[in-house]
């Protein structure tokens, strides 16, 4: 017989048992020998026990075959250990009802069969059939229950709706809450219940329908320790299985526990911004904060909250003003949802401020009509937190201070002014100082009236030349400044009063023309000023004299001399009668060459970009309107730069090694340098003796010329010019102080040559404009100057067509002269590279 014969053979056997058993399946309860119960949870495994153990020691169980009590009549499962199967028993299970999921457990305690993921049709009773070899057969039944655990839970709240994102409210604080959780499926009916944490609150459940059961939770007036509470609800019909549920958090609106200002309440400084910090603490959500200033509501507050959000910091930027003191500055906080939930913290201002200071005047004074003469007293009202330690008093804006001696009387918060005069008058404050700092008054104005008084700064002498029109300015202080003007003239023959159609007044201004034509036109004018106090009582004196040229400048000094500037500054001399300027010009002494000049309106001068130990040579002279005065030579030598050496005590400096060979090249160049510099001081010391002499002669020269001329006149306008020999006293007089200003009008008569044959050579000093073009042009009939030592008058002639022009020379002379005859020998010594001088000869 093959295997697969065999094989057939072997499943036909089989099922002829197994019709066999099943038409001797049908058993009573007699020969059931034990019942169990057995409990499995829908999906999980469930154990069904057989005992399979023999009564009799030395039997053994063959064959276990397994009925599920109903529909099924035939083994739904067999343990065959019969034959061939005794050492490897033999496991089947019906296929269409178990499948793969049944095992028979021999070899486990107690022996059982297993059943895999347990369906809801696998409930019900099972029996067990155990044949032994030798005893027998026995029965015993199972009733398997299987458990459906509940599906879902459903939490809603009192509304019935579904809780989102599982947090319930948020609801106000001391508000009632409940809460309802439905159990949908299962069976048997589960058990609903809420726990918090490990804490059962409530298992009272309420069956709605076979499929359904709820359990309501109730809250009482929730308060701040249910916050974020967690509740779960639980629903479980079994052990076997841990119970589903579904848990919540509960949101709350909470009061704040209490709004507290930060810091303490010290004072305020008015007009300064001030940051102030208010604290609320326990609000939920962030709570609405707000500052008030009294009844006044204030913004611009910004807040800031905790990371944990239980604690909110408001700061409020607050200027105080000086009237805020004293009012009640606060903070408030609350829940907008939750009434009564309005809570505060506030303070009383204290506000220093800078005193407020107002000036009045005495209530009796009339402030405008105060005259010279009469007392004054001013009051200084002050306001101030806190209060002032010093009174201060100013004059337009020069500190004030007690002096009985002139009438000034500082008292407290008052001045008194005694005897007051036109220099009393002006801007008057008062200043009061405390911690915050110092208050100023409004400035009030002391009009004092007074008679005319003469301006203090006005030109007081005069200059003009005869038949020039000069425009005399009288200028006087009053009050009232409505003014009538009155004047007189004062020779030395008489006194004249001036009409008044030859002046004209413009308030404190009087305006007069003058033209003198002779010498008594010379003399002093007197102005006076009339108001509605009275009239001037010292006039303003204006001296008018013959104008002239200016004097030079005078005791001439350098200071602040460095290596590469000075400062220089001299007096001004008489400015004969007319304003003036001053002139510097710089040349470098060595080179004579010229390097700058400078204007100035006082003869005080600034050089500065010198170079360093440089000799220089400085000309400073005066100019006006009628000529140049005599220049001033100043000579100067800046100061050497100081050679700077490094040194180290670590790293000396390195000293040069004299070879023999060096040290006579050394010696060779020494001595020909001080050949050299005995050469040059040998020549320096015969130009300068020349140049002695030169102008020794040129003084003396000059002394004798200036006595014999109308020069010789003081320019002093208190003195009086002398008469000379004209028979005109006049004439002579104008003349004669006139000499020095307009040289060209010496008298014919008395040189005895025909005026129109008359010729004059001029020396005067050109400007430096000149001096570049002069030196690039020779006159014609003209040596070079700088070759001679004198100008001899034999070389250079002078026609009416052709004038004589020189240069370098040094000083300045008038030489009269004929017409095509020499000039006559002049000691004229040139200075070598000096600024350049012009000789003219000019015919009239």
């Amino acid at each position: 017989m093959t295997y697969h014969h065999f094989h057939v053979a072997v499943q036909l056997g089989t099922a002829c048992l197994l019709v066999y058993l099943a038409s001797a399946a049908k058993i009573t309860n007699e020969e059931i020998v034990s019942t169990d119960d057995a409990v499995s949870v829908l999906g999980f495994t469930a154990k069904l026990p057989c005992d399979i153990t023999p009564p009799e020691k030395d039997d053994r169980p063959t064959l276990v075959l397994w009925f599920k009590e109903g529909d099924h009549v035939r083994p739904i499962y067999s343990y065959d250990r019969r034959g061939a199967n005794e050492f490897q028993p033999k496991h089947w299970a019906d296929e269409s009802f178990l499948g793969q999921r049944a095992e028979f457990m021999a070899k486990e305690s107690p022996t059982h069969l297993r059943l895999d993921r347990i369906r809801e049709s696998d409930r019900g009773t099972y029996r067990c059939r155990v044949d032994f070899k030798k005893s027998p057969t026995r029965n015993s039944k199972v009733n398997l229950a299987v458990i459906i655990p509940p599906q879902r839970l459903s939490v809603l709240d009192e509304k019935g709706d579904h809780i989102q994102n599982y947090i319930l409210g948020p609801y106000n604080e001391g508000a009632s809450v409940n809460i309802t959780c439905i159990a949908s499926g299962g069976r048997p009916q589960p058990r609903v219940i809420w726990w918090q944490e490990n804490t059962l609150l409530d298992d009272s459940w309420e069956v709605l329908s076979e499929s359904r059961v709820k359990n309501v939770l109730w809250l009482e007036k929730v308060e701040r320790r249910h916050l974020k509470a967690v509740y779960t609800c639980q629903a479980s019909n079994n052990e076997i299985v841990a119970p589903i549920s579904s848990a919540v958090s509960l949101d709350l609106n909470l009061r704040p526990l209490w709004v507290k200002l930060l810091g303490e309440n010290r004072p305020l400084s008015a007009g300064q911004a001030h940051e102030i910090k208010c604290e609320a603490v326990g609000a939920r959500p962030q709570p609405q904060m707000s500052w008030w200033k009294g009844s006044t509501p204030l913004k611009k507050a910004k807040e800031e909250m905790s990371s944990d959000f239980n604690r909110t910091i408001s700061t409020l930027k607050f200027i105080p003003t000086m009237e805020d003191s004293g009012k009640i500055l606060s903070c408030r906080a609350s829940t907008p949802t939750i009434q009564d939930s309005l809570i505060e913290d506030g303070w009383k201002l204290n506000i220093s401020h800078i005193p407020v200071v107002a000036l009045a005047m005495g209530g009796s004074l009339n402030a405008s009509g105060i005259k010279e003469g009469v007392d004054v007293y001013f009051e200084c009202n002050i306001k101030s937190n806190p209060w002032v330690y010093r009174v201060t008093w100013r004059h337009n804006g020069e500190m004030l201070y007690n002096n009985r001696s002139v009438g000034m009387i500082l008292s407290n918060q008052s001045l008194v002014l005694q005897s007051v005069s036109r220099a009393s008058s002006g801007i008057y404050t008062c200043i009061a100082s405390n911690q915050e700092g110092d208050g100023e008054s409004n400035p009030l104005y002391l009009d004092v009236k007074f008679i005319p008084v003469c301006r203090p700064g006005q030109q007081k002498v005069i200059g003009v030349a005869r038949g020039e029109i000069v425009r005399i300015l009288c200028e006087v202080e009053s009050n009232p400044p409505n003014i009538d003007f009155s004047w007189k003239f004062n020779s030395s023959r008489e006194t004249i009063d001036i009409e008044q159609q030859h002046y004209t007044v413009e308030k404190t201004r009087s305006l007069f023309g003058f033209t003198p034509m002779t010498e008594l036109d010379y003399g002093t004018l007197y102005c006076w000023g009339k108001n509605i106090l009275g009239k001037q009582k010292e006039p303003c004196i204006y001296t008018v004299i013959p104008a002239g040229k200016p004097d030079g400048v005078r005791n001439c000094s350098i200071t602040n001399l460095t290596v590469d500037s000075l400062q220089i500054e001299c007096m001004e001399g008489f400015d004969g009668g007319l304003s003036q300027e001053f002139f510097l010009e710089l040349y470098d002494a060595d080179s004579r060459l010229f390097i700058s000049n400078t204007t100035s309106s006082i003869p005080w001068f600034f050089l500065g970009d010198l170079s360093s130990g440089q000799n220089y040579e400085i000309i400073i002279y005066a100019t006006n309107s009628k000529g140049v005065s005599e220049p001033t030579i100043l000579q100067f030598t800046t100061l050497k730069a100081s050679m700077r050496g490094l040194t180290s005590r670590d790293n000396p400096p390195l000293m040069l090694q004299l070879t023999p060979l060096i040290g006579t090249l050394v010696g060779i160049v020494a001595a020909l340098t001080l050949v050299a510099l005995i050469i040059i001081l040998i020549m320096r010391f015969r130009e300068t003796s020349d140049d002695e002499k030169s102008h020794s002669k040129m003084s003396s020269e000059a002394v004798k010329e200036s006595s014999e001329s109308a020069e010789s006149i003081e320019k002093n306008p208190d003195i009086i010019p002398q008469n000379n020999e004209y028979s005109d006293g006049e004439e002579k007089t104008f003349e004669s102080f006139n000499t020095r200003l307009y040289p060209q009008h010496l008298g014919a008569e008395k040189s005895g040559i025909p005026k129109e044959e008359l010729t004059y050579a001029e020396l005067s000093h050109a400007s430096s404009v000149y001096t570049n073009m002069l030196s690039q042009q020779q006159p014609q009939h003209c040596l070079d100057p700088l070759q001679y030592t004198h100008l001899d008058s034999s070389l250079c002639h002078a026609t009416a067509e052709t004038p004589l022009i020189c240069t370098n020379a040094r000083e300045s002379t008038m030489v009269p002269i004929r017409e095509g005859q020499p000039l006559q020998k002049q000691h004229w010594t040139p200075q070598q590279q000096q600024p350049h001088h012009v000789v003219t000869a000019t015919r009239f």
